[in-house]
This record gives structure tokens, sequence and C-alpha cells, in this order.
């Protein structure tokens, strides 16, 4: 593995590290991931893991967040499919343990199995996908780790040893300071005010950031999809919700307890 460090990849990881102070919102992280830091860690998705990985079979006991160029791979996709990612993330986490707790790649995943990667959970999205790296954070004031999984097209993930080791600590500063996103409520005290039927699956999922107070642009990084396709959504959006303006969707959707009864009539849940 190549140690020594040009001068252009020298200035890459300068910009990394001097846009990383700069990082606000979600999306100032999507955009400094998908952009600068890839420049250094060649890659399409990053997913990042953290909690408890103990429990082998689930992962309702990690919290996740995704930085994505691949359409349909994002945070919310990966709430859909708990269980799957959670099987995978503690693979992964154990051989991290097992690798000393030192970064790791897995190359040619066509040719390992398959519980070392996230294609179980997503095969027709991350059909592309034939690299990954593993990288794990030990926090030992918090009892925390979390994991770091970059998944790349290329056959072979190559990377800078010492580039890595410049870089993951202000990564993970990052991540912890931007406020994580969260699932939406799906308690059982469900008593809905709008008829939602109409509305489709990614209609909904629009609905659900509208509500937490996203901007088109925000919403169109986290969905990967672009903000006239959002506007698109939200026309369509309002004309079922019978609304004219953005304000007073937000204000008929904040009567809403939970999603499940929509979640269910999308077929949404497990």
């Amino acid at each position: 593995m190549v140690i020594e460090i040009n001068n252009k990849l020298w200035k890459n990881i300068l910009s990394v590290i001097q846009h990383s102070y700069k990082i606000k919102t979600h999306l100032d992280f999507f955009k400094w991931v998908q952009n600068s830091v890839a420049a250094v860690i060649p890659h399409d998705v990053l997913v990042a893991a953290w909690g408890d990985f103990s429990d082998k079979s689930t992962g309702e006991r990690l919290n996740y967040d995704v930085a994505s160029n691949v359409e349909g791979i994002n945070t919310r996709a990966l709430w859909t499919a708990l269980g799957e990612v959670g099987i995978c993330a503690a693979h992964l986490h154990t051989q991290w343990v097992n690798n000393h707790r030192h970064w790791y790649v897995i190359d040619n995943l066509d040719d390992v199995a398959s519980q070392c990667d996230f294609k179980t959970a997503f095969p027709s999205q991350l059909n592309g996908i034939h690299s990954i790296l593993v990288y794990g954070v030990t926090d030992c004031r918090g009892e925390n780790e979390c994991l770091y999984v970059f998944l790349g097209k290329q056959k072979t993930f190559e990377v800078n040893g010492l580039a890595m080791s410049l870089l993951m600590p202000h990564i993970d500063h990052v991540l912890r300071k931007i406020q994580p996103l969260e699932p939406p409520d799906i308690s059982e005290n469900f008593s809905p005010v709008v008829n939602l039927s109409g509305l489709s699956a990614r209609e909904w999922e629009v609905i659900e950031w509208i509500k937490t107070g996203k901007t088109n642009q925000e919403i169109g990084m986290i969905l990967n999809i672009s903000q006239n396709t959002v506007k698109s959504h939200l026309k369509r959006i309002f004309q079922k919700l019978n609304v004219g303006k953005r304000a007073q969707a937000v204000a008929l959707l904040a009567n809403l307890k939970s999603t499940k009864s929509a979640y269910k009539a999308l077929n949404l849940t497990h």
C-alpha cells in the first residue's frame, strides 16, 4: 500500500480538513463527503453505523447515517431494512474487531460471502458496488463505537493509508457534531386527520422531510433526486391535500401523531 503522499493528494487532504470546520448541516455533510472526501477516498456510498453492535440479528440498536450518490440508497432506505442492515453491520464490526480494530478493505465482493456487504439488503440498488472499506472508531469515554463503511464501484479499493489516518478523525468529528436524521414516529397512538391513501411512497417520503423542516435542496440530497423533481412531488402533494402553500401543508401534517397507518397502506413496514 502506498504510504507517501504527492503534492496533489496533500492539497486534496488539506482542502477536506479546511472544509470540515465549515459543516453545520446534513446538506453540508453530504456535499463534503461526495465531493471533497471522495477525491481522497474514492467511493459512491458512505454508511455510518453507531451504537450497540452486540445484537447480531437486528439493527434496532444501531443508528445510521448515509451519504450516497447511488439512487435509492439513503438513510431512509436503511430504516426500511433494519434487519438485513443490522446483520451486515454486526458482521463487518466483528471483522474489524478481529482485525485488531484496524481498518480493512474487501475487494471483489462478488467473490466473497454475501453478508460482507449491504447487497443483501439492497441487491438491485447496489448491484454495481464491487468493493468496500471499513473503518471503526472506539469512543472509550462514551463507550460507543462507530463504523464507517465506504462502498465503491471499483473492483479494488485503493486508498492511501496515511491519508486515511489523517482524514478519518475529521470525518468522525463532523458526523458527531451535526444532528442525526431520525426515523418517523411510528407509535401506536395514531389518529389521522387527513387521508393519505392517494399519496405514493415517494410523495410520502417528501412529506416526512417537509415535516422536519427540510428545504427542497436538502430533500433532494437526502432522497437522491433533483430539486425540480422535489418541486413536482410537492405540487402533486398540495393538490392531493387540497392546500395551496407549503406552510399550509406543514400545518396540516403537524396534526399527524404517527405515520404507522400510512406506512402500512404503502407496504413500507416490515
